[in-house]
């Protein structure tokens, strides 16, 4: 690796930390900083050994990858935002589950560590708006009188804007499909 575009990425894929040489990939996601801190590689590389990320039986079928690669090229903007945020939903599952079991301290700190990245990055730029968004809509008073009459008011509108996005994600979602 000559070029000081040259990099070594960690992925994290559940159970199994895969090594990639290489040049950065230059996407629409691809904003040209590094997020995967030295510690945080650090922590992964001291799981090796305990939980045998290496082991052959663990680079089968991957946990993630095959959506990661899919984003860009699939996905919208607001559709990758609602998949990697879910995405990390899993993560924070899987690292509470891992820190349940009967592992050395040294490696529930490594795990805690991720759990606790997983969580700053969810609370600095995944914070679910979507779903206060939607707790907004389950505390709507359907029984209200008033507010069913406002409702109907508005339904014109409600029902002509979710036709025209189901048609689109419709349209976009046969067009890949095709291909």
């Amino acid at each position: 690796m000559n070029s000081a575009l040259d990099l070594v990425v960690v992925v994290w894929l559940g159970f199994c930390s895969v090594v990639v040489l290489g040049r950065p990939h230059h996407s629409g996601s691809d904003l040209g900083s590094r997020f995967v801190s030295e510690n945080m590689e650090k922590d992964i590389k001291a799981l090796e050994d305990p939980l045998k990320l290496l082991d052959t039986k663990l680079v089968g079928e991957p946990v993630f990858r095959h959506l990661m690669g899919k984003l860009d090229v699939k996905f919208e903007k607001h559709e990758q935002w609602l998949l990697l945020n879910a995405t990390l939903d899993v993560y924070l599952n899987i690292f509470s589950n891992m820190l349940k079991e009967n592992h050395p301290e040294k490696v529930k700190q490594g795990l805690s560590r991720l759990r606790g990245k997983v969580e700053d990055l969810k609370r600095s730029y995944y914070q679910d708006r979507l779903k206060m968004k939607i707790q907004d809509l389950a505390d709507i008073k359907t029984n209200d009188a008033v507010v069913q009459r406002k409702a109907v008011n508005e339904f014109k509108e409600v029902y002509q804007r979710a036709s025209q996005l189901g048609t689109i994600l419709h349209q976009r979602d046969k067009k890949v499909t095709q291909s």
